[in-house]
């Protein structure tokens, strides 16, 4: 009797896996179809959608590109809110975005140069100014004499503003460049473009 008991309940056990595993079976398959189904829509239902979106990234883009010198405009108009040292630390990011490597000297005793530009064959001291008036001939002269006391080979002195004729005049007769207001303009729009 015992042994007949043992016997059913093994049936009725294997019967009933029997069952789950029939039904697992069955269900799989149209698991497998909807997830076909549903790969196989929703890649053209993507393609679809992105088409338009590419199209109105490319249109922003050239919209945005017709007139960079708002941009750069607007950035000149933050810049003349700076201080120094913000207008520093906008310097030498606008280099760096250029691709120099750039140190930035001690804020205080900085020996005439404010960042330090290297690049393969070249070192340069600049000498930043955020000015609201015109940039006189003592910044040049700054340069000059960091030039040889950080071992440079070039100098410049970059400004928000512009520069006065005797500033121009003693950069031009010690080899340093000058970047105005005009210049910073047209290297804060390389960088945007």
């Amino acid at each position: 009797m015992l042994n007949l008991f043992v016997k059913s309940m093994r049936l009725l056990f294997s019967f009933s896996i029997y069952l789950l595993k029939l039904m697992w079976q069955l269900l799989r398959f149209p698991m497998y179809l909807l997830y076909m189904f549903t790969k196989r829509l929703v890649k053209p239902i993507w393609l679809l959608l992105s088409f338009p979106i590419r199209l109105l990234y490319r249109f922003i883009k050239r919209l945005l590109k017709k007139n960079p010198s708002n941009s750069a405009l607007s950035t000149l108009a933050e810049i003349d809110e700076m201080d120094g040292y913000r207008f520093e630390e906008f310097v030498k990011y606008v280099y760096e975005q250029l691709g120099y490597s750039v140190c930035q000297t001690p804020r205080s005793g900085d020996q005439g140069a404010d960042l330090i530009l290297t690049s393969k064959k070249r070192r340069t001291a600049v000498q930043v100014k955020r000015y609201t008036g015109k940039v006189s001939n003592s910044a040049v002269q700054e340069v000059v004499a960091a030039k040889g006391f950080y071992k440079c080979t070039e100098g410049i002195v970059v400004t928000n503003s512009y520069f006065t004729d005797s500033a121009k005049q003693l950069a031009k007769a010690n080899f340093i460049d000058l970047v105005d207001r005009n210049e910073l303009e047209k290297m804060i729009n390389t960088i945007l473009n």
